[in-house]
């Protein structure tokens, strides 16, 4: 899939743990990338071939996809509209991909820029983690 331009979903906080990128689906997911590789990228909205409460999925690359229900504080920001058939790469390690106009995929990793040899934290462990959504069963690993 084509990479976006980031710049144009890029949002900047007082503090890199309230920066990175947003993006929306067509299927209505809004999602947040964060500038910290372990905080990864979690969405909001329908998450279809899931359970019918189900509404957010998140994944990090120090913590495996995880597909909940949260009760949520509505949220009326404009989120730039990621186009089926296009990719975020922002580089923290996090890509996601609208592969159809109701369907998602993001993978957490250790960033590219990250040195080969970098070691895991004392207190938590750097793997390579996903989720899917999609109408035929969303998952996560």
């Amino acid at each position: 899939y084509p990479a976006v331009d980031i710049a144009e979903y890029q949002v900047i906080g007082a503090h890199p743990s309230m920066s990175g990128w947003v993006f929306s689906t067509p299927g209505g997911l809004r999602c947040q990338s964060n500038m910290i590789a372990d905080l990864g990228v979690s969405c909001t909205g329908p998450i279809v071939g899931a359970a019918t409460d189900m509404n957010s999925v998140a994944v990090s690359l120090t913590k495996p996809g995880l597909i909940a229900r949260y009760e949520q504080s509505p949220d009326d920001h404009s989120y730039p509209l990621l186009p089926t058939g296009s990719k975020i790469a922002p580089g923290n390690g996090v890509v996601c991909a609208v592969l159809a106009d109701d369907a998602l995929a993001c993978r957490a990793k250790k960033p590219d820029s990250w040195p080969k040899d970098t070691q895991d934290p004392p207190d938590r462990h750097y793997g390579e983690h996903g989720f899917v959504v999609q109408p035929s069963g969303s998952w996560s690993y």
